[in-house]
Order: C-alpha cells, then structure tokens, then sequence
C-alpha cells in the first residue's frame, strides 16, 4: 500500500479495495477498520437432507432432454447417480452436509462438473446447473482481442474521426480507405468506413463495411448494432434480429439495441418477445425513455392488454412530458378511450410504430472503451427462482471464512497494467510492473475474517505505472459480504443468472444515502478522507457458494474529487494447492475503469503464483497447482 497512507494492524482490517492516484494532486482510496460485530451471528436451519439438482440449459429453462448426474464425495463416501426426471431435476437422499463433487453428463452437451458445497445447520437453498451444448465453441481463455497501432496510425484514425464528426464523410472515406492499407485486418476500421458510406447514402458499401468488420470481429458491438439498424431500415426484420440479438447478447450494447430488438421483434409478430426487449430498453434508457417505452404500450396494445397499455402511455406524459413522443402518446390514448374491442394482434404491422433513433456521431465515433454503469447495463436473471438473499449471503460468507481460517497468509505474484484512454476511446501504450502481493488473515469475531493486504516493493507511489496504486482486491467480496456491512447496503436478490457457464445467484447492493460510520471505500488526498458510496452486483454459485465475480459502480459522481466514473470489475476462480485438499476461490483478474479529471484510465490486475500459509508451528508454504488463464466472458 503507498507509504502516504501506511498499512498498521488498523488500516489492516480494511476489506475493500483501495486505490491511490498521484495527478496534480494525490488521493487516495483507504479502508477504515471493520468493528467487531455486536449483533448475533446470522444462523440458519438444515430443513432437509435432501437434496435437489435442477438442470438447466444456456437460456435458464428446464433441459429437455435426460441428464445422468452423479453426486460423490471423498469424505463421506457418499456416491450416487440419479437421473433427471420432472421439470430436469435429479434428487438425491439421505446426503449429509460436507462437500461434494457433481458430474453431468447429457446427450447433445458437454459434460459439466460442480463443486458443492451442503453448510451444516443451514436452509437449503435450489441447486442449479447450466449445461452448454457441444456445438458451442469453446471458450479459449484468452483475453479480448487488443488494438495494436503505431503512433502514425492512431493520428491517422483520429483524423478520420474528426472528418465524422464535422460530417465530412468524403473525406472521412479516403482517410479510413488509406488506414485500411496499412491495417487491412483493423474491424474498428473498416466500421468506420461503413459509417462513412452510410453518411453518404451508399447502403449497400455501408452494409458489406460492417460486415467485413465482424467477419474480423464477431462480437464488435457497433457494428452489430449498425447492421442491424441498416436491416431494419431496409425492411428486413428477421435479419435484423440476427445482428441485434448477439449485440444484446454481449451485454454492452446498451438501451438502443434493446429498443432496435424490441422493433425487429414487433415487426414479425414475436409480442412477447418484443414486450421483453421494450421494456428492457425503456428501464435503460432511463431520461432517454419516451420512445421506448412508447413502444412497450403500442406492443402491449398489440397484445390485446389495454389496461397495461394505457399504463404505460400514462407514465410516458408523467415522465417525459418534453419529449416529442408525447403527441403521439396523447393520440394514442385517445383512441384507446374510443375503443372497447380486444385488439387483434396481426394489426400490430399496422401501427404507426415509432422511428429507429437515428445513429448519432458522438456515439459512433467513441469506440466503447468501458463497460456501462451497472445499471444501464441488461444482466439476465430467472426471477422466479427462490433466491432468498440473507441466505445466498450467509453461505457465501460460510464458504469464505471455512476456506480462510485455518490460514495465516497467502501471496502472489501480481501483474499490473495501466492505460490511458483518449476521447475516442482507443487505449495508449501499457505500462505495466510486477509485485509481490501479500494477504494476511484474521479473524472477525466468531463469524467472519478480515484482510489485511500489501504488496512488496509497492509502497512507493513512484514504483507504480503513471503512480496508480491499489490494493484490496481479495478483500473486495468480503467486504460485500461482511455481517458488519449488512446494516450499510440495501441487497437484492435478482435471480438465477449464468455467469461463464455457471449458474449463479446475482445479488444487487448499493450503500444506503443515511449509513453510518465509515464507507467500505475511501479517498484520502492531502490530509482529507472523502467517502466513495458504491453500488453493484455480486454472483455466488448456487451450488458451491463461491463468489464468481463482483462488479461496482459510483453510487454518484463525486464532484469535489472530479471522479465521474469508477468501475470495477473483479473475476474470481479455482486455485487448487498440490499438498492436502486445500480448494481456494481466489482473485484470478480485476479490470478498472476511471474517469478522473476528465481523463480516462483502463488498469488491469492479474493474480497468479499463489503460495498459501498455514496457521502452525512451522508455518509451511503450499505451492499451487498450475493455474489456468482467467476465463474472460461477456457478461
């Protein structure tokens, strides 16, 4: 940690993440001390031994299709395999509490393993796991493709980025054709070229642009969304809802491909599937939604459901009253007043469905640098599944703290980088460093731990890349987690999600505005502690409880620091030590996403190497299993 803000046995009860930045001036994100908690520990009661494995495929739904699934374990010498029956679930009996290994394996699907983990004295909560079909690709593990330019390249790009921007699309086009020569394999850039052809009416150039940057590229999200705005624009719906599905399917792609889909869908008859995408697109767009969620009641209305059509037409005058979609609305509910007949859903076709936006510069030319706030961002969850949220949380924390306890410290070899963005959005050289990161454990009263972190060598703000400092990373789930922080955030449990192929519970929290005590993140610059209030999501397992990733917004813009934007992402995974059983979920790779002064910075941390510590007499070390790459998946 910076010697500015030096790490004691105080400062070591910190379980978040902490940054320090040395620009103009030097802040700093701090931890304060975790108190020991006074409430009671959170219990909960085993209610069966049983135990229920529900199979699902990559979409949530029941598979269709018989899975054999075997449940065993080492320690109990419980081995059994049972086959899925109603509603794909496999039921097993008489299981005690322990932990387990499940394999799958189904006709048409790769076969899947599952750690499990049955807390003794815990409620029981469903076991999910999502099967992948074998014609899906794998994944290979490696990071997204980067962008390798020469200075001269870049400043040739950018150029034809400001041609865009003053709408000088001829020569925009001769800039990027150039570009093209000395990077004929660059997506971005045959992507602008299609812009630029689209600037001039050439559809058909403009199309086959955007279709020679996915062939480079299949998941770049702009050109996804372009063609498929370009195929809805020339009538073709079903073509369109191609190109707009794997753009929503990415994650990234924000509330107007969600309104495009919701359109496309519309257009062919699919209402339910439209109402979906419409009302998706209506809750991002968020002071951008008079359009879409126009279109969310002209597709309930289609549906035949007039009183949620009306509703929702009503909600457009409450809260977008300026928008120029209110006429239309005003008109529309006007007519529904005149009407007592249920709506045939064939006329959708013929309702005056409103324009696709038309594509705006200042979105085209930033290529997307930065995933979106969390929640302008769709994170798909099966909503009726029972996820109770105190009981994801409480087996999260069990799960950690056995994991932990009988340790003294780990370390690892931590590899950082560090970029900065420029206002197009395309990354600068890396700078990068190694240290060796250090996490000490210690126990939290009589139901949780805390983690004390530091790196050797890394003390020094000037040891680090353009002086970013951070550290925390470990400490970050525990910090969301933690029964002392329960009273500061508000957590919902939002459903079951698939996360790289697991099913997992996704849990929202965001720190309350009225909390008392210290915020889980701080700045500290020239002698002064701001509070970071943050907002975010957390995915557990659901059958082993381990934390898969964290993700976590500002909760607001902090004017007084000029921080705008903070995003963090942390991605968590197996690593397995060769002597004993000893089974870590730890920080594989954490990315963070920064607008500071106006400036943009991408950093990234990788951790690998791990050697653990036992709590013992002669302190002996444990050298891991080799450790495979961070799987980098959308999200």
């Amino acid at each position: 940690m910076p010697a500015r803000f030096p790490l004691s046995r105080t400062l070591a009860r910190a379980t978040s993440l902490g940054i320090s930045l040395a620009l103009l001036s030097v802040p700093l994100w701090g931890q304060k001390p975790v108190p020991k908690p006074t409430a009671p520990s959170h219990q909960i009661q085993l209610e069966s031994s049983g135990v229920d494995v529900h199979v699902r495929d990559s979409q949530g739904a029941p598979l269709d299709v018989p899975t054999l699934v075997r449940l065993f374990s080492m320690t109990t010498g419980y081995d059994v395999t049972s086959s899925t029956r109603d509603s794909s679930t496999a039921h097993f009996s008489n299981v005690l509490p322990g932990d387990y290994e499940m394999e799958l394996t189904s006709p048409g699907y790769r076969k899947t393993t599952e750690h499990l983990s049955l807390i003794e004295n815990s409620a029981r909560l469903p076991i999910y796991v999502y099967m992948v079909p074998e014609s899906d690709s794998a994944h290979t593990g490696k990071p997204p493709r980067g962008v390798v330019m020469t200075p001269k390249l870049r400043r040739q790009i950018q150029k034809g980025l400001e041609a865009l921007i003053k709408k000088q699309y001829e020569a925009a086009r001769e800039i990027f054709s150039k570009a093209l020569q000395k990077a004929p394999g660059n997506p971005d850039i045959f992507y602008f070229l299609g812009i630029a052809e689209l600037g001039m009416q050439h559809l058909d150039l403009a199309r086959e642009n955007f279709q020679h940057s996915l062939s480079l590229d299949p998941s770049h999200e702009l050109a996804l969304v372009s063609l498929g705005e370009l195929q809805l624009q020339n009538g073709a719906p079903a073509d369109a809802i191609i190109s707009l599905d794997k753009a929503v399917g990415l994650g990234r792609a924000g509330w107007r491909a969600h309104f495009d889909l919701a359109y496309a869908y519309a257009k062919v008859n699919r209402l339910r599937d439209a109402e979906s995408e419409a009302s998706r697109a209506a809750r991002l767009a968020k002071e951008k939604g008079g359009t879409p969620t126009f279109l969310l009641g002209q597709i309930q209305y289609a549906e035949g459901k007039s009183a949620d059509a009306k509703r929702t037409w009503q909600s457009v005058l409450t809260a977008f009253p300026a928008d120029p979609i209110v006429p239309q609305t005003k008109k529309m509910l006007a007519r529904l007043e005149n009407e007592t007949r249920e709506i045939d859903p064939s006329t959708i076709a013929s309702l005056p469905l409103p324009p696709v936006p038309n594509l705006t510069l200042e979105t085209i030319v930033e290529r997307p640098w930065a995933p979106p706030d969390i929640d302008s961002a769709a994170h798909d969850a099966v909503p009726d599944t029972n996820c109770r949220t105190e009981q994801v949380l409480d087996g999260a924390l069990h799960r950690l703290k056995s994991e932990l306890v009988d340790f003294e410290k780990f370390t690892a070899t931590e590899h950082i980088e560090h970029q900065e963005i420029d206002r197009f959005g395309w990354p600068g050289p890396i700078k990068a460093r190694d240290f060796s990161y250090v996490v000490f454990v210690h126990p939290l009263g009589d139901n949780s731990v805390y983690l004390e972190e530091s790196r050797m060598g890394g003390d020094d703000l000037s040891s680090f890349p353009t002086s970013l400092a951070t550290t925390g990373l470990n400490g970050l789930s525990v910090s969301v987690l933690q029964p002392t922080n329960r009273e500061r955030f508000s957590y919902s449990c939002e459903g079951l999600a698939s996360l790289c192929g697991q099913a997992a519970w996704q849990v929202r929290f965001e720190e309350k505005r009225d909390a008392q005590g210290d915020d889980v993140r701080m700045w500290q610059r020239n002698g002064k502690t701001y509070k970071i209030p943050i907002k975010g999501r957390i995915w557990i397992s659901s059958a082993s409880y381990a934390v898969l990733r964290v993700e976590t917004d500002l909760r607001d813009p902090v004017s007084i620091l000029e921080l705008t934007r903070d995003h963090l992402l942390v991605d968590y995974g197996p690593v397995n030590f060769s002597s004993g059983n000893v089974h870590l979920w730890l920080p594989w790779s954490a990315d963070i996403y920064m607008v500071l002064h106006g400036k943009r910075y991408h950093h990234r941390h990788f951790l690998s190497d791990y050697l653990l510590f036992e709590v013992d007499t002669t302190h002996s070390i444990r050298k891991p299993k080799e450790l495979p790459p961070p799987v980098d998946c959308s999200h």
